[in-house]
């Protein structure tokens, strides 16, 4: 008869790290999970934002693309038409940038989203992001004023059409705390309190997978 001798292996006591590692695993699961979660709700609701967007009637506000480096051009509301102008004295948008805005456009119109009004503040690297992407724009230096703006952005858009709006990054901060990229784009809604809230953000890479799908 052979007798078969238990494993050492179940008498021995765990090693002490064996309990934390399983705790530490498993809270790692959870983590992918939450954030997997997480990622399945911002496709969503981008999903959600272009579709809305392709009937009309949103109020999207655009950062401009991307610009060179340099001191600032300290234009303000009072600046004269001619210093806004001089695009030499200004932070323009680089190549990149040009291509930034050129791919924000191409995609819009792939995705059939309909645009009747574009309002952009008159600094050079917000106005060509506006016509280089929407192919004319509304320059306005009131978008300065925050009050202004506000109020802009408040009003409805027409129903089978929607209003972008381009400026820099600094207003929308200032209204809502939202910072965004370059060239990236927040739809806007009223808070119901006199103030906004964006309700969708979306990158370059979000219209890109939304008009260019993958099949797999």
């Amino acid at each position: 008869m052979i007798l078969k001798i238990p494993s050492i292996r179940r008498w021995l006591p765990a090693p002490w790290w064996a309990g934390p590692l399983r705790l530490a695993g498993a809270g790692a699961a959870l983590l992918g999970l939450a954030c997997a979660a997480m990622a399945i709700n911002a496709e969503f609701d981008e999903a959600r934002a272009i579709a809305e967007l392709q009937q009309g009637g949103q109020v999207v506000y655009v950062r401009h693309a991307a610009r060179i480096s340099g001191p600032r051009d300290n234009l303000t509301l009072e600046s004269p038409a001619a210093d806004f102008a001089n695009c030499g004295a200004q932070r323009n948008l680089t190549p990149e940038g040009r291509e930034q805005a050129r791919r924000l456009g191409h995609y819009w119109r792939d995705l059939r989203i309909p645009v009747t009004r574009v309002v952009a503040s008159p600094q050079c690297r917000t106005r060509d992001t506006a016509i280089i992407a929407f192919g004319h724009a509304q320059v306005e230096r009131r978008l300065f004023d925050l009050d202004f703006t506000r109020s802009l952005l408040l009003e409805p858009a027409e129903k089978h059409g929607n209003t972008v709006v381009v400026a820099s990054d600094f207003q929308l901060r200032e209204l809502t705390g939202t910072d965004l990229r370059y060239a990236e784009a927040a739809v806007v809604k009223s808070d119901g309190k006199g103030g906004l809230v964006v309700v969708a953000r979306l990158d370059l890479g979000d219209w890109e997978e939304a008009a260019e799908p993958s099949w797999w």
